[in-house]
């Protein structure tokens, strides 16, 4: 029963979800959990706190959402017919694959023909003020921001693989904390200083292995030039990321950009030249490629010791 087999499998169900993600994204959930989570942040993230109390604050709350959360989980997988079912189901909730698939297109289709709806759809997936984007602004921003959401999808699909559902949940929901309450905000850096940081560590081993996959492809010594900037950026992770993906196709990233109305300035990272429409597309299709190469290892070493064991079972 090689197919039921298959359904079981974790490869086959991370696989589902991408499907289900790309045909259906979950856009308008994923909004609303954001929305729920700063409504929360902010009935207890208040000015008038010491940092030293938000910081608790920030950890209890955290600590408050995900063991409901994984009891639910566990609840709901005792009692369902089908429990596997579900796993794909909340790897769907916690994918961006399916909103970047929608919103990359329209940014880069409108980049030249009307310049500001293209900076307002790019601003649902965008903490930085898109309204003053220079062309060249709007296509860094669009690359950035596109390049990390497709990693934590990577890092997300890791941690399932590595450590199960329960893992992935518990990454999934620092997902969206991470973006509720984001580090970068002076506001919020007190109170989402815990999420943040469990963000980051788990995140960190599956950047590495992707920026190291970047290597595959041409422009690999301009990419290794690149490789030590990432030490400047706030989170070297991200940082070596970011740095090596436009090394490999010999543009700029990084540099000013605004979270309020002061402007804020970042490492530039890369090479001098200076990103385009073309370079955009290269540059995350190079991420996606990667994407299939490592599901396309995952899916073979899932399934050659299936295959010789129906074979040796007919």
């Amino acid at each position: 029963m090689l197919h039921l087999a298959l359904l079981e499998q974790p490869v086959a169900l991370l696989t589902l979800a991408i499907l289900l993600s790309l045909a259906l994204p979950a856009t308008r959930l994923q909004a609303l959990l954001v929305e729920g989570l700063q409504r929360l942040g902010r009935r207890l993230n208040g000015t008038r706190y010491q940092p030293r109390y938000l910081k608790f604050a920030g950890s209890a709350a955290m600590l408050c959402l995900l063991l409901p959360l994984l009891a639910t989980y566990w609840a709901l997988a005792v009692l369902a017919p089908w429990p596997h079912l579900l796993e794909p189901l909340l790897l769907w909730c916690c994918l961006d694959l399916g909103r970047l698939s929608r919103i990359v297109p329209s940014v880069l289709g409108y980049s030249q023909s009307n310049k500001p709806l293209a900076r307002l759809s790019l601003a649902p997936i965008c903490l930085r003020n898109t309204d003053p984007l220079s062309p060249l602004g709007l296509y860094k921003a669009l690359a950035e921001v596109s390049l990390l959401r497709l990693a934590t999808d990577f890092a997300l699909l890791v941690c399932y693989l590595a450590g199960g559902i329960y893992l992935a949940l518990f990454f999934g929901l620092l997902r969206y904390l991470v973006q509720a309450w984001p580090y970068k905000l002076v506001q919020w850096r007190a109170f989402g200083m815990l999420p943040s940081y469990a963000y980051r560590l788990l995140a960190w081993l599956p950047f590495q292995l992707l920026t190291l996959s970047l290597f595959l492809y041409p422009g690999s010594l301009r990419a290794m030039k690149a490789w030590p900037q990432g030490k400047l950026w706030g989170y070297s992770a991200s940082g070596r990321l970011l740095a090596v993906a436009a090394g490999g196709v010999n543009v700029g990233l990084g540099g000013p950009r605004r979270y309020t109305e002061a402007t804020d300035y970042y490492p530039k990272l890369g090479t001098a030249q200076y990103i385009n429409e073309v370079a955009t597309r290269a540059l995350l299709w190079r991420v996606v490629i990667i994407f299939i190469f490592w599901l396309s290892l995952a899916w073979a070493y899932l399934l050659i010791p299936l295959v010789q064991d129906s074979q040796l079972w007919p």
